[in-house]
Order: structure tokens, then sequence, then C-alpha cells
């Protein structure tokens, strides 16, 4: 059965009792955004210790942001997978050994036009893929299609990679079946579902 992750970002405004009565999750995915990545400005890192502190959910940091290096020590106490993007043009490698010394897992994320052959070298040292199946910023965009493609060609990777697989974006209950991942992260689809936990549910269930 797939987890699921309810995606939320980390705004200025930001209320916790948005996920308090959600049942069945496995993960928190927190969204946090440089304005410089993407044009989107979410960066109240207040928001991972809040969680920590309230929910007993792992918590992944989806880093969309240009020096995901310097937010290493400011949040890597509070979160269990520190992921950020493949496109940045800093020392990936370093990066990766940063979160390592601090005993917490590592995830990659990749943007909808980054194949997977761009990764291949760093599989054997992260613990997670993230896909990016909508261009990194906001919530409610449409899903593109040849995501499921990269997912499956990762499924071949991990018999001998032990890595996780996240998808992010544009997730539904119509295109999650297709979707042979261990992470399901959603924002929309839970949120602003009338009952969120019957749909959390059915994104567990892969046929």
């Amino acid at each position: 059965m797939r987890k699921v992750a309810v995606s939320i970002h980390a705004t200025d405004d930001f209320n916790i009792d948005i996920i308090k009565e959600l049942k069945g999750l496995d993960y928190i995915h927190v969204d946090v955004s440089d304005g410089e990545f993407t044009s989107f400005h979410n960066l109240n890192l207040g928001v991972f210790r809040i969680l920590y502190e309230r929910y007993e959910l792992p918590i992944i940091a989806h880093m969309m942001v240009v020096n995901p290096s310097e937010f290493v020590e400011q949040i890597i106490e509070f979160v269990d997978v520190f992921t950020f993007h493949k496109e940045i043009e800093g020392d990936i490698d370093a990066i990766i050994r940063k979160v390592k010394i601090k005993n917490k897992k590592v995830g990659l994320a990749i943007n909808p036009d980054t194949d997977i052959s761009e990764i291949l070298s760093y599989l054997g040292s992260i613990d997670l893929v993230l896909v990016m199946s909508v261009n990194p910023g906001g919530s409610g965009q449409m899903f593109i299609p040849n995501s499921v493609e990269k997912v499956n060609q990762l499924r071949e990777y991990k018999k001998k990679y032990n890595f996780l697989i996240d998808i992010d974006g544009g997730i539904n209950l119509k295109n999650s079946p297709e979707l042979n991942v261990d992470i399901i992260s959603s924002t929309s689809t839970i949120l602003n579902a009338k009952n969120p936990n019957k749909v959390i549910e059915s994104l567990k269930d892969f046929r």
C-alpha cells in the first residue's frame, strides 16, 4: 500500500489546524520557496518546529530554493527528509553529505523537464527521489502525463538502489491509480475534498 503525504506551504499565515482532522497520513510534506527558484515566497521556517511539536508524523522538507545548503542547520532538527532540487547550481554531493552528517535522510527533487539520466549518479547516496509532476510553485496545477514514465523508469533503478519514490503535483483520484510510487504528496485533492480522510484512504490504494 502506498503512503500519503499532505503537502502544505510554509506561508507566513500558516494555520496548523488545517491538517488536525486528517487521519491516515504517513507524512507531512512542507514546501519552502525562496522567491528565486520559483516566483513564490513561502519562507516561514517556523512551520517546521510547530509541526514537529504538534504531530508525530515524519516531515519531508521540500526546498524549492536556490541555495538549500544555507537552510540545513535552520530546520534539520525538525525534519526527517531534507529534499532539494537537482536543478540548483550548487554542489549537490556536498549538500547530501551535510544532511547525512546530521543523521537525517536526504531527497533529490527533479522538475518535469529534468531527465532521470541526470540523477543516476546520486541514486546510491540518497533516500528519496521526488518526481515533480507539475512545475514547482503553487498548488492546483494540471498533472504532467510523462511523469508516469519517469516513475516507471525509477522503479527499475530501485532494484539496485534503496530509495523511495515520491511524486508531487496535480495528483487526483483519476490519475493516482497509474502511479507505482512509494509516496503520493497532495495538497488540493486532500485539503479541498468534502471528505479528505476518504480521499487519503483512496490515494493509498494502488491497483
